[in-house]
This record gives C-alpha cells, structure tokens and sequence, in this order.
C-alpha cells in the first residue's frame, strides 16, 4: 500500500463530504470476505460483481482466467480504483495466495442437497467463488473448494444471473460477519484504513 503519509499531505484539498465519505467507506472495508470470479465471460457481469463487492465493502477480488480474457464492461468504471484486483492465470495460483492468508473457498451449487447460503460458517475467512456462466467452475477447484452451499429459491427457475447470485451472496455473508465477528475480526485496522486512503489519493 502506498505511503500512509499521503492522506495527510493530500486529504486537506479535498471537500470535506468527499474526505468524510472516503473515511467512512475505509472504516467499512472488511478484510474477511473475499470474491473469486472463474471465466466469467459477459463483462457486464464481471462489471456488475465488481460493483457489488465494492458496495458491500470487500477490499480484494480475485479474477482467474483460464480461458476467457477478462474484461469489466464500462459499468464498472471507477470500481477498480476503490478495490484490489488480484489476477491469475492459474487456479493453483489463485488457491496458494488464499490459503496463504488462511482463506477458506466456498462456491454456489444449484443442489438441495447441499448447505443453504444461511447456514455457511462465517468464523473464518471466506473466499468465495463463481464460475463461467455457462460451464460453472472448473473441475480443478474440487478439492479446494471447503464448502459448497446454494441459495433457496421458491419458484419456478432452478438458477439465477451469475451477478445476481454474487450479489445476493456477498450482501448475505457480509451482514451475518457484521452480526456475529468482533470488528477486528472484520474490519481494517486502524493502521489498515490509513495506509488504503493513502492509496485510494
């Protein structure tokens, strides 16, 4: 992260509703969620991920590509400079620098049989992983993958948009850390946001 020294040299030719905002947004960052997006192909739906992550106040995203180039559709202008985009060109990559940081990986799996997105534990920190829109993830992530879970649904479709689910996902999981985790457990330091404001100017 960039100098921490930076926001106060910089923040004071700020306004102050935009240096107000950009503090309380750091004050929300959580470095216990993650999200991982495999191939994931239509732009938009990267762009609307991308989005939603930020909104919910996850800090890293993770992109493997294996077969699609990524590419975030003008929707998602802007979200990068707020977030860090992790990219891999491998899964085994992506895997070592999550358990690195002692990361579980959850994904979504259209099956009743599995756990509800409720009932995911949320004591450790997630990662959480989505996969092309038509092939789902690869075969390669079986054996990382802690858990798999899927979101109850009532009605007549047996699956959702890629970005609808990410999203409905991350807001769920975030929510119940924010119920459940001591907040530093959940949130920047002190330290962590000071040194993320430097970035962010």
């Amino acid at each position: 992260m960039a100098d921490t020294d930076l926001w106060a040299q910089v923040s004071p030719r700020l306004t102050d509703a935009r240096r107000q905002r950009m503090i309380k947004t750091a004050g929300q960052r959580t470095k216990h969620v993650r999200l991982i997006m495999q191939d994931v192909h239509n732009p938009h739906n990267v762009a609307a991920c991308l989005r939603s992550a930020e909104a919910f106040g996850l800090q890293d995203v993770h992109v493997v590509t294996l077969g699609e180039t990524f590419r975030a559709s003008s929707v998602a202008k802007g979200v990068g400079h707020w977030i860090h985009i992790h990219k891999h060109a491998s899964i085994a990559s992506c895997v070592e620098d999550l358990r690195q940081s002692g990361f579980r990986i959850v994904s979504a799996m259209p099956d009743p049989n599995v756990h509800s997105l409720s009932q995911v534990p949320v004591d450790h920190p997630l990662a959480v992983l989505f996969g092309n829109e038509h092939a789902g993830i690869s075969e390669e992530w079986k054996p990382y993958v802690d858990s798999f879970f899927t979101i109850p649904m009532v009605g007549m479709v047996e699956s959702l948009n890629i970005s609808v689910s990410a999203a409905i996902t991350l807001y769920t999981l975030t929510q119940r850390c924010r119920e459940v985790l001591a907040p530093d457990a959940y949130f920047f330091s002190p330290s962590e946001q000071r040194a993320l404001l430097s970035e962010w100017v």
